[in-house]
């Protein structure tokens, strides 16, 4: 079982993106900013973290950057979450160090192959 990390200010998504790990016998950890998210994945040490590129108090940019430096995080993959079709949007998470990109809506298959290819040896 992974805890993974879901960082995002709508609480739709928080509750469909928790149910749909929580089938696959793995746990949700939610936060719906920033602030919240930098606490959260300090305390619960997530396998996985996924991040909206718009919080309500930081970018997703930033909040990656933040995490990049924490030591005790600084190997957790990450994967930007947003609306933005934009190749730039992509360009620039992975710059920031995203590991991976996915467009909302999400798609439970891509979600899940995102969560196989970061949690399973």
């Amino acid at each position: 079982m992974a805890r993974i990390l879901f960082v995002d200010d709508d609480p739709d998504t928080l509750e469909t993106m928790t149910r749909a790990v929580q089938i696959f016998g793995h746990q949700a950890v939610i936060a719906s900013n920033g602030q919240e998210a930098l606490v959260k994945a300090v305390s619960s040490q997530p396998n996985l973290i996924f991040i909206d590129m718009r919080l309500p108090d930081i970018s997703g940019h930033e909040l990656i950057g933040q995490l990049n430096r924490l030591e005790e995080l600084k190997d957790v993959p990450i994967c930007m979450l947003t609306a933005s079709i934009e190749q730039e949007a992509e360009d620039l998470a992975k710059a920031a160090g995203a590991s991976e990109y996915l467009n909302k809506p999400v798609r439970l298959q891509k979600l899940i192959e995102i969560i196989r290819l970061y949690t399973e040896t």
